[in-house]
C-alpha cells in the first residue's frame, strides 16, 4: 500500500535494507489499540521510498520483508501495475456484463458467474496466442475487440471443415493482434486540485504531479 507522509513520520527505522529501502516499526496508538486489542505491541513492515520523474516522492509499505525474495524495484513496478486489475474488473462488468446475472438462487448465480469467468480466461488465452512471436503482451491488446471477434468466429468455425477451421483461427488471431489498445498518455496539464491545499491545523496537501513554473 502507498503510505501518506503523515504515517511515514510515525515510522521508527529498525534496519536499512539498501538505498531508500528499510525495515520500520509502528507502535499502535491508544485509540487504535482500543479498536483492536489483539494488535501486537509493535508492527514491523518494510518501507520503500521512490520518486517518478515529474511527481512528488512516494512511499510504499509492504509485509514482504526479504529484499532477496522481492527487490525494491520489483515491488515498485508491481504496485504501478495495479491499474491492470481495475481494467479487468471493468471488462467483467461491461464487456461480459457480469453484473447483470439472471439467476435467482445462490447456486445459479455461482454457476453463471463461473461460466462468465471461464469465458474471460479463454478469451485471454486466445489473446496470448495472438501475441506469440511478437513483442506485444496480451494486456496490450483490446479485450473488447478480442471478445467480439471470438463470438463472431465461434459458430462459423464450428460449422466449417477442419482445414478451413485452421485458416479461420489464424484469421481470428490476426484480427485480435491488429487491435492494440492506446496507452494512457501522461497528462501534462494542471488540474484545479493539483495545487497545494490547506487542510487545516497547519497541514498542507501537496499534489502528486509536479509542474514547472
Amino acid at each position: 500500500m502507498r503510505l501518506p507522509v503523515t504515517m511515514v513520520r510515525r515510522a521508527q527505522v529498525a534496519q536499512s535494507l539498501g538505498c531508500d529501502d528499510q525495515l520500520v516499526a509502528f507502535i499502535p496508538c491508544k485509540a487504535t489499540r482500543q479498536k483492536d486489542p489483539s494488535l501486537p505491541d509493535q508492527i514491523t513492515a518494510r518501507l520503500i521510498q521512490y520518486q517518478i520523474p515529474g511527481f512528488r516522492p512516494s512511499w510504499l509499505l509492504t509485509s514482504l520483508l526479504d529484499p532477496l525474495v522481492c527487490s525494491r524495484e520489483e515491488l515498485i513496478d508491481l504496485y504501478h501495475r495495479r491499474w491492470q486489475l481495475e481494467t479487468i474488473y471493468r471488462e467483467w462488468k461491461h464487456a461480459l456484463d457480469i453484473q447483470n446475472l439472471r439467476s435467482h438462487t445462490p447456486a445459479g448465480i455461482f454457476k453463471e458467474a463461473f461460466a462468465q469467468l471461464v469465458l474471460s480466461n479463454l478469451v485471454r488465452w486466445v489473446m496470448s496466442e495472438a501475441v506469440q512471436g511478437t513483442t506485444l503482451h496480451p494486456v496490450d491488446l483490446s479485450y473488447v475487440t478480442a471478445l467480439t471477434a471470438v463470438k463472431n468466429s465461434l459458430l462459423p468455425m464450428i460449422r466449417s471443415r477442419p482445414r478451413r477451421m485452421e485458416e479461420m483461427y489464424r484469421a481470428l488471431l490476426a484480427t485480435i493482434r491488429a487491435a492494440p489498445i492506446r496507452k494512457r498518455p501522461r497528462r501534462s496539464y494542471p488540474r484545479p486540485y493539483d495545487q497545494p491545499q490547506d487542510k487545516g491545523n497547519g497541514t498542507i496537501s501537496v499534489p502528486a504531479r509536479l509542474y514547472a513554473n
